[in-house]
């Protein structure tokens, strides 16, 4: 006679996963909200998207036009993270990408980069994001973390162009303007962007 073996549940084969990416949310909203950041829009406005960057709904959304850079920036880790494969498994190396993806959210939310983009890019009236926008932004990394793993190298090399020049087009920004004003700004970019 055998023991029927007990079923594993994917919740329990991944719920070390599941929790670390979830204290990865709440630690950056426990975060966020101590350095004073606002959970939504303050003007109340309860659409879940926004994408006129120009205006104060800017980052304040769960949907705005600078997602399409944070699911790139799932496209990135992933690829960043791939050489690792041998030595840590795809839920971890997500756990790895979603805390990255945090820790940009903290600084970019910090005074010192919030005061660089007003001062370096066109991005005058930029106050920080939302709390939930910023959980929101770090969830379409998670996205875009899968996205890279289902397409592969060469069509997700592919999809980073067009995301890029999409944003180029709609918004006279994207990830890699955001990179270069961030790091060496120039004026003939900032004056572009004004329109």
């Amino acid at each position: 006679m055998t023991i029927p073996q007990p079923l594993t549940s994917p919740f329990r084969r991944h719920w070390p996963i599941i929790v670390a990416v979830g204290m990865t949310f709440l630690l950056t909203a426990l975060f966020l909200r101590i350095e004073g950041r606002s959970w939504w829009c303050a003007c109340g406005d309860w659409r879940p998207w926004s994408f006129d960057v120009n205006t104060m709904h800017n980052s304040q959304h769960l949907l705005d036009p600078y997602t399409l850079s944070h699911i790139l920036h799932g496209v990135i880790f992933f690829g960043l993270l791939y050489p690792l494969r041998n030595r840590i498994s795809l839920g971890w190396r997500l756990v790895i990408a979603c805390g990255l993806e945090a820790g940009w959210e903290m600084l970019e939310n910090s005074p010192i980069i919030i005061d660089r983009y007003r001062t370096a890019t066109a991005a005058l009236g930029y106050s920080g994001d939302s709390i939930l926008n910023s959980l929101a932004d770090i969830a379409w990394c998670a996205l875009g973390f899968e996205i890279a793993r289902r397409l592969g190298l060469w069509k997700s090399v592919g999809l980073f162009f067009l995301f890029e020049i999409g944003c180029l087009l709609y918004v006279r920004d994207n990830l890699t303007l955001n990179v270069i004003m961030l790091l060496y700004p120039l004026q003939a970019i900032k004056t572009w962007q004004a329109g």
